[in-house]
């Protein structure tokens, strides 16, 4: 049986999911991963580029390190 839920998450993980198919399979098991303790992990584990989308929407960093950023995300989509 599936519910349907509205829940508050970063603006950022909303862009990276969008781009995924079965947006609502790939939440159900990262919080399954999660509420079965599971879900720990390195930051290693974690891609580069979402690694840089991460870093790119936080607010603490300086205008030059979201440069570097933005230039590393776009590189190759051009």
């Amino acid at each position: 049986m599936k519910v349907n839920r509205t829940y508050s998450i970063d603006v950022h993980l909303v862009h990276q999911l969008r781009s995924k198919r079965n947006q609502s399979a790939i939440v159900c098991r990262a919080l399954k991963m999660f509420l079965a303790g599971e879900g720990e992990f390195s930051a290693s584990q974690v891609a580069t580029k979402t690694l840089l989308a991460s870093l790119q929407g936080r607010l603490d960093i300086s205008e030059q390190l979201n440069a570097v950023i933005t230039a590393e995300l776009t590189k190759g989509s051009e």
